[in-house]
């Protein structure tokens, strides 16, 4: 995540690290790591992809989408 991205004027901004997974798509791993973490963390600004990879199954297909993310987020004074 750049500096730019997190900025925000006067503010703490925290990074943490999260791994989001989805049977459909890399997309949906990083919509559902997300929301799953915007449930118990507030003012979150952003999120960056570190990394992903993929469970394959015995037919030689995708079966589980894995992502690593770091989302930013304000800490509340």
């Amino acid at each position: 995540m750049s500096e730019q991205q997190d900025h925000v004027p006067g503010a703490v901004v925290r990074i943490s690290e999260i791994v989001g997974s989805s049977p459909n798509s890399f997309s949906d791993a990083v919509r559902n790591a997300v929301q799953a973490a915007a449930q118990t963390v507030r003012g979150i600004r952003g999120v960056e992809v570190i990394g992903s990879n993929a469970d394959v199954d015995e037919n030689g297909n995708l079966s589980l989408y894995k992502v690593h993310c770091k989302i930013a987020f304000v800490v509340e004074r």
